[in-house]
């Protein structure tokens, strides 16, 4: 058996989540979920570093309800401090927020809503290429080569015999005659065989080759329009098959002149890099992603009234600069 699934999800959505981890076990991958597999008087919050230190993978139930959660946040940070696999799955069509976007804009979706058996084969076989299980089991249709070190000993004794007859005659002969006699050449045993290598079982190849995780990785990323998202391709595969793609992708986008930008693509530029440097400043960042996802739904509610726009990215602006000059 191989590590344990680490089900990161919020107490509201437990039945979903059970539901997953249920799947996932009875295709033979160990879950491990805090509402099942903490024990009273644990220390909660130790216990789930540990299962996360522990795991092969994280699968995270999203929802609206993980989506307003900080519990998920730190689980999701505590992966990414472990250099574990995070598995996003859908439970509900929403949209993530700015923090759940930056943390999984280079992971594959899967919509567990749309094709519940489909989604569940494609997450147990994302599981096992991430986290393959190991079988210390005999399998019934393996045969078991017999051990080479026995083998018959009658070759062996028939020399012995020999030896012996032929120095009892040696004996006979020269206590009967004063003559010496020629000594008794023999033989030397035959040297054993050689004995035949048993062929060693070739381990299966793993699932998912590196060329497909860095496929789905450049998929994820070849249509954003933020620098950071296409530059973790590059800092994962600095000499991969898409590197030199990546890096035009990458200089168009760092190339303002090179693609002109309407008004309202510079002002989201001018906010996207102060919300930057706020959160940089902030001690705590979840007020501040609050804060930017309500003047998000202000600024939608302006439709394309550019009175009404101006006048939403000017007292953005000022919000942010307050965050960046004084924190909290």
């Amino acid at each position: 058996m191989g590590k344990k699934v680490f089900i990161s999800h919020s107490s509201k959505d437990s039945k979903t989540a059970t539901a997953i981890c249920t799947a996932l076990e009875a295709r033979g991958h160990e879950c491990w979920m805090s509402s099942r597999d903490i024990k009273p008087g644990e220390n909660f919050q130790g216990t789930i570093v540990r299962a996360i230190r522990e795991s092969g993978v994280m699968v995270l139930v999203f929802s609206a309800n993980a989506n307003n959660s900080d519990e998920i946040k730190k689980e999701m940070a505590l992966a990414s401090q472990s250099k574990k696999m995070v598995i996003p799955v859908r439970a509900e069509d929403v949209l993530p927020s700015e923090d759940f976007t930056y943390e999984l804009a280079t992971r594959q979706w899967i919509d567990m809503f749309v094709d519940w058996e489909k989604a569940i084969e494609a997450l147990s076989s994302q599981v096992g290429a991430a986290s393959p299980k190991t079988d210390t089991g005999v399998r019934p249709d393996v045969v078991v080569a017999p051990p080479v070190t026995r083998k018959s000993n009658a070759p062996v004794v028939a020399v012995i015999v020999a030896l012996l007859l032929a120095g009892a005659a040696a004996a006979y002969w020269s206590s009967h005659k004063s003559a010496p006699t020629p000594a008794v050449v023999t033989s030397a045993p035959p040297a054993p065989a050689a004995a035949t290598p048993i062929a060693q079982p070739q381990a299966a190849p793993e699932s998912g080759s590196n060329a497909q995780l860095e496929s789905q990785l450049w998929d994820s990323v070849k249509d954003s329009n933020d620098v950071s998202v296409v530059q973790s391709y590059l800092d994962k595969y600095p000499n991969g098959t898409f590197t030199a793609v990546a890096k035009a992708r990458l200089e168009a986008l760092k190339n303002p002149a090179a693609k002109p930008r309407s008004a309202g693509s510079s002002m989201d530029a001018d906010i996207a890099a102060m919300y930057k440097r706020a959160r940089a400043n902030a001690v705590d960042t979840s007020a501040l992603a609050d804060e930017q996802s309500a003047w998000l739904a202000r600024r939608a509610s302006c439709g394309g009234d550019p009175g009404c726009l101006r006048q939403a990215y000017a007292a953005r602006r000022a919000e942010l600069s307050r965050w960046i000059t004084g924190g909290d």
